[in-house]
């Protein structure tokens, strides 16, 4: 194989990743879920909540085993894998309402995240390295988000057609088919040449440990951290309540799709508008309460209106100012982070993330299937206190 020819390979990798990345951003069933597993699936809210903080769990549980996988068999075929386990979830979850397949389905699905975490960037930086291009991976990762966003703002408003004028079960059905895509492009990929200790797999313990005594050591990056986890877990569970909560304030299901497009546009435009405004502003403190306050004040009003129009503006509000919320942290944190130690520091906090968000799921679960209304509530008071006893100082961000 000519010198030539062996950049020219693994750059192609690059261009398969951007449709693979495409591809799995398609989700018929995210604009109609909560119908899809109520109406279909014949699960009532809890039963939706308990399976997600299962699927939380797993992913945890599977993170050891998978790493694994991609360092002992190579990127490819932990990719490989991962579309295989995908593409049974989706199927899985459309044969029958059954709340043993949906369980089967959602550690088919964690095993697919799982699988895919952490290998696709070390795919694209081996791919990229292999002629002289590493530098260029966060716009290459851009691009895939972008892509990514594009893809769900698409087929956020097919899937409520599809669910309306064909089936709420051939949405997901319709996603298997979708994955298959996913499957065929990841066999097309090129195994980039790594060495095994590129990879060097850590126990979950061992990040645990190594994470946990850099956030005691470091006072300032453990407040940053966590005052950053705790709000933003709190406003993600708008993802798990906006369509319960437009069912209830009488938006055709038709429609939903529509707004979830609405969302992703709206992330889409303030990820770019937060980040500007932060570096322009002298006290980046008032400006993060300022965002967090109005967060808290959107998720109180959501536990009190019936309004439908008033209501959806509210969800983008929380889109708007909640979801790019974390980009005012980033530069603090970054600061107060060796090179070396990021990687560990940062799987830290997304365990802990992930636990808090498990427990998080199963008391929305019960507070929601009560009164979906007491959900808002009680999470805009939650951001309120969270913002008005934070530790962090302007000069920390």
């Amino acid at each position: 194989m000519s010198q030539e020819s062996v950049p020219k390979s693994y750059k192609s990798n690059i261009y398969k990743y951007y449709i693979y990345q495409f591809i799995f951003g398609i989700h018929t069933v995210r604009g109609v879920y909560f119908a899809y597993m109520t109406e279909w699936g014949r699960l009532n809210f809890f039963e939706i909540m308990a399976l997600q903080s299962y699927f939380m769990f797993v992913i945890f549980l599977f993170e050891i085993p998978s790493g694994a996988i991609a360092d002992y068999l190579g990127r490819k075929m932990a990719l490989i894998l991962s579309a295989l386990s995908v593409v049974g979830a989706a199927f899985m979850y459309s044969i029958v309402p059954n709340i043993i397949l949906f369980i089967l389905a959602e550690t088919l699905w964690a095993l697919s995240l799982a699988l895919s975490s952490g290998t696709n960037e070390a795919f694209l930086y081996s791919s990229l390295k292999s002629y002289g291009k590493e530098d260029t991976l966060p716009k290459v990762q851009g691009y895939n988000q972008t892509l990514n966003l594009v893809a769900l703002t698409i087929s956020a408003p097919l899937g409520s057609i599809i669910a309306q004028f064909i089936s709420l079960q051939f949405t997901m059905t319709c996603l298997g088919f979708i994955y298959i895509g996913c499957f065929i492009t990841v066999l097309t990929f090129k195994e980039p040449p790594f060495k095994k200790h590129e990879t060097e797999s850590k126990s979950y313990m061992k990040i645990i440990k190594q994470g946990f005594l850099e956030l005691k050591r470091n006072k300032i990056l453990s407040i940053l951290c966590f005052d950053r986890l705790f709000i933003n877990v709190l406003i993600f569970m708008l993802f798990w309540t906006y369509q319960p909560f437009l069912n209830i304030l009488g938006l055709p299901l038709v429609y939903w799709g529509f707004i979830t497009a609405a969302m992703n546009v709206t992330n889409a435009i303030f990820s770019l508008i937060i980040p500007k405004v932060t570096l322009k502003v002298k006290n980046k403190l008032k400006f993060l309460i300022l965002v967090d306050l109005t967060n808290g004040i959107a998720f109180l009003l959501m536990g009190f209106t019936t309004n439908l129009y008033l209501g959806i503006i509210l969800i983008l509000v929380v889109v708007a100012f909640g979801y790019p919320r974390f980009l005012i942290y980033v530069n603090g944190i970054n600061r107060q982070i060796e090179a070396d130690e990021r990687a560990t520091v940062l799987s830290t906090i997304n365990m802990f993330a992930s636990l808090f968000m498990a427990v998080l799921n199963l008391m929305v679960g019960l507070i929601g299937s009560l009164n979906i209304f007491y959900v808002f509530f009680i999470v805009g008071i939650a951001i309120i206190l969270f913002t008005l006893f934070s530790r962090a100082k302007n000069e920390y961000l």
